[in-house]
């Protein structure tokens, strides 16, 4: 007798695919690759039972599901799958769902195998077996399944499968210990885990280490971290510093559209030496400058001008390099002339990553599988616009499934960009919760989700890790809320990393117009002119001289104190224009009356408002 079944897959490690990255090419391509066998894994279970899918729950399965080469703007294929189908017993989902595992397993192998036979890498790479050795154990994938009760119905039988999976996933498989392949060799660079495949020369071989994008002369790579290098056009993935460029690029091609034109001419014999790459992806929105634009910063410069100048003292007679060098001394010039007049570019950029809220919510108000996959259309019908609205804001979305985004933005299109996607997902999924709640507004509001969006600030130099990490303390924040505070999700939360020491955090809730506002404005004055750098900083030193009053029972003596510091401080403040301008002292007494005359939170606020308008370095220097 048949009966009718849900079951579900979780594969991973996210951490390992996705998070172990020194480089954005790494975050490209580990989002892309849980993609794609994620992928794997669910066109098995649709092609085994068509119409079977619930999450993901694509309207052309065949096509959407179907394998890609090459990261696009398509929405990504979340790692947990679920489906409902009709099964004979235990055994025939046990199967089915060990069937889906391996497509998984062998969607990673073939990338694997592209990119050793395809890239022209295979005589730097260490033999075969350790190669191979590295894949077998690569995915973690755990799989639950229940009958559905036809009298308690699907709702029940979800709430059971959840219970099952995190207790399959409590449930640790150990395989008997014996020697890996590739003992004693150097672990990977990227986590530290597994061994490196590099063959011991290819660091001294400037072509083969261009081409692996290797981020130090003695960085090493598994497996995984060569198909990250390697895997798809490398030109389709956006640096981080072609982002935190892009502010300062347009200000120069609007002012002085012929050294803007100068710097390209420059930059193009670098593409040639593999010394630059292009930066071609996201549908062409960087082809007025499509280079990844890190030898635009000075210290980028000078370090490859003196790492090509050590080269040339070991391989004297290599004529390449000699050009290499002409190639970056013309560059130089050329860049003295154009920052001149326009000034450095700022070197710090945004990674944005978002998360829905009250999606828990949401699933648990479906009835009915029916439900569920509405939701799941909605959520890819959210995600498949993701792409788009990024780009929109000169951005590049590295990750859109379901309900989590992870992009890269310019500073100054950072908090336009999270505004859209915010009412994005709302508008997006509304319908559904008006389709659950009916009439109820009261329910209907509790299972609204609401999307609470983190972006962290950090400066180029600094490794990927940290930065992710801060767009991941961002996220956090926007969803938890300061300490001791009761008011969760629904926000915007900004995380600065200032790289001379310090972090800024900055929180405001998407329904406090007010306070959005009150940032636009200084965003605003700084853009105009109209606010320095340093009236932030001396504000925060006024704060912390005023101290002693935490000590003061008198609220009138706390609040006249502050604002006589406030007022001293904006009186002394100069501009190029000359004193501050009635209206933005009024604007700024508005902003700390609204924060309780908490300067040093007003100091915070102008800091981060400072960075987010900035289009060169000296904009964000005190």
């Amino acid at each position: 007798m048949m009966k009718d079944y849900l079951i579900t897959l979780s594969i991973g490690p996210v951490q390992g695919l996705i998070a172990s990255a020194r480089r954005t090419r790494d975050l490209w391509c580990g989002s892309w690759l849980l993609s794609e066998v994620s992928k794997a894994a669910a066109l098995t279970l649709h092609c085994t039972h068509p119409g079977c899918l619930v999450f993901p729950c694509p309207n052309e399965p065949e096509t959407e599901l179907a394998p890609d080469d090459n990261p696009g703007d398509t929405a990504n294929v979340a790692n947990i799958l679920r489906a409902e189908l009709v099964l004979a017993d235990d055994a025939a989902a046990r199967a089915l769902c060990a069937e889906a595992a391996e497509a998984a397993r062998a969607r990673l192998r073939e990338i694997g195998e592209q990119v050793r036979q395809d890239k022209g890498m295979a005589r730097w790479l260490r033999d075969e077996p350790l190669w191979s050795s590295q894949f077998d154990d690569l995915l973690e994938i755990f799989s639950a399944w229940v009958e559905i009760d036809p009298e308690q119905g699907a709702k029940a039988a979800s709430e059971r499968l959840g219970g099952v999976l995190a207790a399959r996933k409590a449930t640790r498989d150990f395989a008997p210990l014996t020697p890996p392949e590739g003992a004693g060799l150097p672990k990977s660079s990227l986590d530290g885990v597994l061994e490196t495949v590099l063959q011991r020369g290819v660091h001294g071989d400037v072509r083969a280490a261009r081409r692996l994008g290797l981020a130090s002369a003695n960085e090493q790579l598994d497996a995984l971290g060569v198909i990250k290098r390697l895997a798809g056009d490398p030109e389709q993935f956006t640096p981080y510093s072609r982002i935190a460029a892009d502010p300062w690029l347009r200000d120069v091609s609007k002012k002085t559209k012929s050294a803007f034109e100068d710097l390209k001419k420059a930059y193009e014999p670098l593409i040639k030496a593999q010394i630059a790459t292009r930066a071609r992806g996201n549908r062409g929105t960087y082809g007025d400058f499509p280079y990844d634009a890190q030898l635009l910063f000075d210290f980028r410069l000078d370090n490859q001008i003196e790492q090509l100048r050590d080269e040339a003292r070991r391989q004297r007679s290599d004529e390449q390099l000699r050009a290499d060098q002409g190639a970056l001394g013309e560059l130089r010039r050329t860049l003295e002339s154009v920052t001149r007049r326009h000034g450095t570019p700022v070197p710090y950029a945004a990674i944005l990553k978002a998360d829905g809220d009250r999606m828990g919510k949401l699933l648990d108000a479906a009835r009915s599988t029916e439900d569920s996959r509405m939701i799941s259309r909605a959520l890819h019908g959210f995600a498949s616009g993701v792409a788009g609205i990024v780009r929109d804001y000169q951005g590049h979305a590295i990750y859109a499934g379901g309900d989590d985004v992870l992009a890269l933005v310019p500073l100054d299109r950072a908090v336009d960009c999270a505004k859209a996607l915010a009412e994005a997902f709302e508008q997006t999924m509304a319908p559904c919760a008006r389709a659950l709640a009916s009439d109820d507004a009261t329910r209907r509001a509790e299972i609204s989700p609401t999307l609470s969006v983190g972006i962290g600030i950090g400066h180029l130099m600094e490794p990927l890790g940290a930065l992710r990490q801060r767009a991941d303390a961002a996220e956090k924040l926007a969803k938890d809320g300061m300490p001791g505070s009761s008011e969760e999700r629904n926000a915007l939360a900004i995380q600065l990393g200032i790289r001379s020491g310090g972090e800024l955090r900055w929180r405001v809730r998407w329904d406090e117009p007010d306070k959005l506002g009150a940032l636009d404005e200084l965003v605003t004055h700084y853009r105009s002119g109209a606010l320095t750098t340093r009236v932030a900083y001396d504000l925060r030193d006024g704060a912390r001289r005023l101290n002693w009053l935490d000590d003061q029972p008198d609220a009138a003596l706390h609040e006249g104190m502050r604002r006589a510091e406030l007022l001293r401080v904006l009186d002394r403040t100069r501009t190029e224009q000359g004193q501050l301008a009635p209206e933005v002292s009024r604007a700024l007494e508005t902003h700390a009356r609204a924060l309780a005359w908490n300067l040093d939170l007003l100091a915070d606020t102008l800091i981060i408002a400072r960075w987010l308008s900035a289009r060169t370095a000296a904009e964000v220097n005190p």
